[in-house]
């Protein structure tokens, strides 16, 4: 008999299964990256419904026994689904050939678990009830090491490969909070993973993780259903379940109106070129709050104040270098507004993805 809480947790793999059946019919966005998310849905079902066999004890049953130690193929896929996911959406990258590396992973752990896969059902229960299931997985004692340090390694991974990518600050912000999301999920697994290792976790406290994973990967899903949404044009700051600009008083008019009035005042003032320009600065000869100047910057041009400064900047710098003057990079630096080299050749490869010199040669 099934409590309330595995009922629970029943039901929300019941809807896991519904939305991944939305995000694979679904023709807003992009097809495959939906596809990939009804595939990371499918899965995370599978996981609900597998602990809720386990907890039940239905698991060590006849009918249900073939199923164990399928979690471990799971859990290794997982990560590299959201690495190939943000890629896609980031780079719009094609799954290709050498991709198949990503199944290292759950190749490895069929092998570590084969021996026990290829039990019949009725030596499964047997070794359980003899307790000696472990004879029947290779190397189980680094088992958990294994689960954890994979999904550590592509959060980290998945990070550092597109934290530099040139994206405007919608999707840049998008792929934050669905990389936090993901990584709350690792962080909830490895803790389950030590606690289960170091034997002082219990159901009552295996509950709570799932609670955790239940949130973050709704959270992901939730990310993934307004994706299209954000990339279209529509402000993160709309998308997240609490505001940053809500209630600022700023109507869709008047925000049109200032940003007409930010434009004109760039191309003709060209304040940009001040290095030592600031948000506060610029609000103030805009006579406008400072909140409201960045809502503007944020929401209508797709981008962070240092961006948006930076993006006039290399545009600056991009016609000194196709100009016939003889100025030195150095002089178009600090002539572009900025005040260092770093800064420069950092916003230069972010905005162009080249450097200025390859830039210069090609034009």
């Amino acid at each position: 008999m099934l409590n309330i809480w595995e009922l629970f947790f029943l039901f929300f793999a019941f809807q896991a299964l519904l939305v991944a059946v939305f995000f694979f019919f679904r023709k807003k966005g992009n097809t495959f990256s939906n596809r990939i998310l009804s595939l990371f849905l499918v899965l995370f079902a599978c996981n609900l419904t597998y602990n809720v066999l386990y907890w039940s004890k239905l698991l060590f049953r006849i009918e249900y026994i073939h199923f164990y130690g399928l979690l471990a193929i799971i859990w290794t896929l997982y990560p590299p689904l959201m690495y190939i996911y943000v890629r896609k959406v980031i780079k719009n990258k094609n799954v290709q050939l050498k991709d198949l590396i990503h199944l290292l992973p759950t190749l490895s752990a069929i092998w570590l678990y084969i021996p026990l896969y290829s039990l019949s059902s009725y030596e499964k229960l047997e070794a359980l009830r003899n307790q000696s299931i472990g004879q029947h997985i290779r190397y189980i004692e680094y088992i958990t090491p294994f689960f954890a340090c994979i999904m550590f390694f592509y959060t980290v991974y998945t990070y550092f490969s597109f934290k530099d990518t040139h994206v405007g600050y919608n999707k840049k912000r998008w792929f934050y909070w669905v990389l936090g999301s993901f990584s709350c999920y690792v962080f909830s697994m490895i803790t389950y993973f030590t606690l289960s290792y170091i034997g002082i976790i219990d159901t009552e406290h295996d509950y709570i993780i799932m609670y955790v994973i239940t949130f973050f990967i709704g959270l992901i899903s939730y990310f993934g259903y307004k994706q299209p949404q954000i990339f279209e044009g529509l402000s993160m700051d709309k998308i997240l379940p609490f505001k940053k600009y809500q209630k600022t008083g700023l109507t869709k008019s008047y925000a049109l109106e200032l940003k007409e009035t930010l434009t004109v005042y760039f191309d003709e003032n060209k304040p940009y070129l001040n290095s030592e320009l600031r948000l506060d600065d610029l609000a103030e000869k805009l006579n406008l709050s400072r909140h409201h100047t960045s809502q503007i910057i944020n929401e209508h041009f797709d981008a962070n104040f240092f961006d948006f400064i930076n993006s006039y900047r290399i545009e600056e710098a991009k016609k000194s270098l196709t100009s016939k003057n003889d100025l030195s990079i150095t002089d178009i630096i600090f002539s572009s507004g900025f005040n260092n080299r770093v800064s420069f050749y950092k916003a230069f490869k972010k905005h162009t993805g080249t450097t200025p010199s390859s830039y210069k040669t090609h034009k």
